[in-house]
């Protein structure tokens, strides 16, 4: 049994990003620069109004002269740059070509206009006031995006206003997922004495969707090692990561660990000094990635975002594989025996983390309002109210 440092850094040294492809822009979200991005073209490409107002000379402005002669005007879109003679005044609007000579912007707020003159009603002017100048945001050249930047729809927008439509990203990994279990019902089943509904699968479905991984296949198998090694072998064959949910404690029809040694992928460890979740197996074959959560849905759940996680992010190309984690002030006091760390489900609320009620392997309740994990180490196992404890954030 090994640490979940230890589980963490073997899963870092395994886990590797898989291959590139280009994509459109568009359907770029959520993907991983695999190179960096050079601007094609410098932004503002020409200088632009930031405000809709006046365009002017700003040294034709002084306290005892703030009436220029109104000349024409320059809107968004415009392709002709005009001239702006001196002791004229340009109307202008956001986004308009500054006109040439121009060299400053006045808000319309801070004028009047009068028989085709225009009144100015701000002292000093200064050179370059509402304007935007070419290349302020970036030069041409530049590096607009590094390799390893995680696309948001920001980064899109910025990268589509260069005239870029296309990036080398990271692929996102296939994911299969093996439950197991002859005590699972199945949506449909009329409830059985002895059975309990099966969860998993929607739970880390939705944890795996919430992460951008959409290309999933469930399947299922009996507590026996036939259809466990055949169900392995299918999905191994198709995915570059597979989890099996269930099955891989020390029970008489406990087979996962036993399947994936029979289809070959080499474990590189099995369980982890850690509650919830001690049962907790990581393999590899080749460059495919296994991992065997344990069956209770809490359990399953803190696995997967303190371990799966990191190695999905991992493989798609990103650089902050963990979940974000800051130190907080714990806002109950809390306690705790034995030797293993301690996962607990948590709720932030007003700069203080709540440890919740309802921490068993089982209970999926404190899960369902949680937004954090608080990470108690053997170090730490009493914790009085307003002490720093670890806090992991959950994605949402």
């Amino acid at each position: 049994m090994i640490t979940v440092n230890e589980a963490k850094q073997r899963i870092l040294a395994n886990s590797k990003p898989l291959p590139v492809e280009t994509l459109a822009i568009e359907n770029a979200l959520g993907r991983v620069l695999a190179e960096h991005i050079n601007t094609p073209l410098s932004l503002p490409s020409f200088r632009q109004s930031s405000m809709d107002g006046y365009a002017i000379i700003h040294t034709d402005i002084s306290k005892e002269r703030s009436a220029l002669t109104l000349t024409g005007e320059s809107k968004a879109g415009q392709t002709n740059i005009q001239t702006l003679q001196a002791g004229s005044a340009m109307r202008i609007f956001t986004g308009a070509p500054v006109p040439e000579n121009a060299t400053a912007v006045i808000m319309q707020e801070h004028t009047s206009v009068e028989n085709g003159v225009v009144i100015i009603n701000e002292f000093p002017v200064e050179a370059g006031k509402n304007v935007r100048n070419i290349g302020q945001q970036i030069k041409e050249g530049a590096v607009a995006l590094e390799k390893g930047t995680l696309l948001s729809p920001g980064s899109i927008g910025f990268l589509q206003g260069m005239n870029v439509w296309e990036a080398s990203v990271y692929k996102k990994p296939k994911v299969g997922l093996l439950i197991t279990g002859d005590e699972l019902l199945k949506k449909g089943d009329p409830i059985v004495f002895g059975k309990i509904y099966e969860s998993n699968s929607s739970m880390l479905a939705a944890a795996l969707q919430q992460e951008g991984i959409l290309d999933l296949e469930i399947k299922y198998s009996d507590d026996d090692l036939e259809s466990t090694i055949q169900a392995l072998t299918e999905l191994s064959e198709k995915h570059d990561m597979v989890l099996a949910s269930g099955g891989i404690s020390v029970g008489d029809y406990d087979f996962v660990g036993k399947a994936m040694e029979a289809i070959g992928a080499e474990t590189i460890f099995y369980k982890v000094r850690q509650k919830p979740g001690k049962p907790l197996l990581f393999a590899k074959k080749e460059q495919k990635l296994f991992f065997a959560l344990p069956g209770n849905p809490a359990s399953s759940l803190v696995c997967f975002y303190e371990y799966v996680l990191p190695a999905l992010r991992i493989m798609s190309g990103r650089q902050d594989p963990f979940l974000r984690s800051l130190k907080m002030s714990s806002k109950y006091a809390y306690t705790f025996n034995g030797e293993r760390d301690e996962f607990l489900k948590g709720l932030i609320e007003n700069d203080a983390v709540i440890p919740l009620d309802g921490q068993e392997s089982f209970a999926l309740r404190s899960f369902a309002i949680a937004n954090a994990i608080i990470y108690l180490p053997t170090s730490q196992n009493v914790v009085k109210e307003g002490d720093l404890v670890e806090v992991h954030l959950l994605p949402f």
